[in-house]
């Protein structure tokens, strides 16, 4: 009897451990079907750094009058300890331009709150504005925004608008050089000129990195401000100069680029005290004889001349064309092998001027800074296949049909004025010859010789 009860009381154990076994299970297959349920019904949390806004401010806003006629000066200001900024900029009567000031003020501000959040050592944005007036009645405004830091470092970014208060219109670089192409890249030269040669700048300039920012492309003007006698011109912090010198500005007189100018933007010179200026050039070279021989020549009479190399014979003689540049004349590109270019392929004209301009720098470390197409064929295609200016020539010796000094000599006086380009060869043994005496009667007629570029008008 006790063995018969022992046996039922350990079926009943037997059952109630499996019922509670499979509750377990049942309570543990829910549990897991329920978070299932929710993860499905929200997506989940991806591990992120979130980007803190900068925080709503209490900016007051002030207006007042310019002295220039149509503007108007707004400044904006905030004491906030975490984002300090006072910016003034120029308002006008003429809602576009407005709204490209207010969309450049905004990037400041963004960009502000970004180095703040990031670094979080930014003491103060200050942004200013000066105006520029120009005879014509265009306006320019010159801002100037300096960010400073808790470490007293700071950087200024320069940025220029521009209209004419009376009709509303934007005045554009293209507007100043009359949308010619052709004298940007002339305007492009003297402003290289500018550069090399200005005292505020040398201490910072960067000379081989002077070219790519100043190329003649309208995007590369776009930063500048007008004034009765000078172009300013404004590049970003490190483009050509020293970092640590930050923004650089160029100022070009006006009588530099007058012959490149819009007639309204031309000023007035006087002709009595113009110099009389001639440019001797010589093409097809560099020859191993005759080059060196007019090197000498030129070097008696303190001469400096343009000669237009051949890409090949650069190839082929080298040490001349370094002779020629380390002896201060001016390199220019005559194509690879002198055909007539407006009647090859795209392909190889491309080919036979950049050919050109590669070897030259390779060879004389600095890059050829005008053109000459051979037999001075020139259209279009040709003028927009180089970034160079194309320069041709207003006298022409005809020393390759006549290979005769006397008649070097002949030609060059009958011609020759004040502002005179004239055209020779390197490859004529009669043009070596001829050469000192063409110098000797041009000197005493009171002529200075100098490269094309530093040609008034070329």
């Amino acid at each position: 009897m006790k063995d018969t009860n022992k046996k039922r009381r350990s079926v009943w154990i037997d059952r109630a451990l499996i019922i509670t076994i499979i509750s377990l299970v049942s309570i543990t297959l829910l549990l897991i079907v329920n978070v299932m349920k929710n993860k499905e019904a929200s997506p989940a949390k991806q591990v992120t750094h979130e980007v803190i806004p900068a925080p709503k401010q209490e900016v007051s806003v002030e207006s007042s009058t310019s002295p220039y006629p149509g503007i108007k000066m707004l400044t904006e200001k905030t004491d906030d300890s975490q984002y300090p900024f006072v910016i003034r900029y120029p308002e006008t009567e003429y809602d576009p331009f407005n709204q490209q000031v207010l969309d450049y003020v905004d990037e400041l501000k963004t960009t502000y709150a970004a180095q703040q959040q990031k670094k979080n050592r930014v003491s103060k944005l200050d942004v200013s504005f000066e105006t520029l007036q120009h005879l014509s009645g265009n306006y320019s405004f010159v801002m100037q925004a300096v960010t400073y830091f808790a470490d007293q470092d700071s950087q200024t970014e320069i940025q220029t608008f521009h209209i004419n208060p009376e009709t509303g219109n934007e005045l554009t670089i293209e507007d100043i050089v009359d949308h010619n192409l052709e004298k940007l890249k002339r305007m492009a030269s003297v402003v290289r000129d500018e550069i090399h040669h200005s005292p505020s700048l040398e201490d910072d300039v960067i000379t081989k990195s002077v070219w790519h920012p100043t190329e003649p492309m309208w995007i590369n003007y776009r930063n500048f401000a007008l004034t009765d006698d000078t172009l300013n011109l404004y590049f970003g912090t490190g483009e050509f100069t020293k970092r640590q010198a930050g923004p650089a500005t160029v100022e070009i007189p006006l009588r530099k680029l007058n012959p490149y100018l819009a007639k309204e933007f031309q000023v007035a010179t006087d002709d009595a005290e113009k110099e009389k200026t001639i440019a001797l050039t010589f093409d097809d070279g560099p020859d191993p004889n005759y080059t060196i021989r007019i090197l000498k020549t030129l070097e008696k009479y303190d001469a400096k001349a343009t000669f237009f190399m051949l890409g090949n014979r650069v190839n082929a003689y080298p040490d001349i064309a370094k002779k020629v540049a380390e002896a201060g004349h001016e390199i220019g590109n005559h194509s690879w092998n002198h055909p007539s270019l407006t009647g090859i392929p795209d392909e190889v004209l491309q080919s036979e001027v950049k050919g050109t301009s590669d070897i030259i720098e390779a060879v004389i470390g600095q890059p050829a800074t005008v053109f000459r197409p051979p037999y001075g064929a020139v259209d279009d295609r040709v003028r927009e296949s180089t970034k160079l200016p194309v320069v041709l020539w207003n006298v022409d010796t005809l020393d390759w049909e006549h290979h005769d000094p006397e008649l070097l000599l002949e030609h060059i006086v009958e011609d020759t004025r004040a502002g005179s380009i004239i055209l020779m060869h390197d490859i004529h043994e009669s043009t070596a010859e001829g050469l000192d005496a063409v110098l000797e009667n041009l000197q005493s007629q009171g002529y200075k010789f100098v490269t094309v570029s530093e040609m008034d008008d070329y």
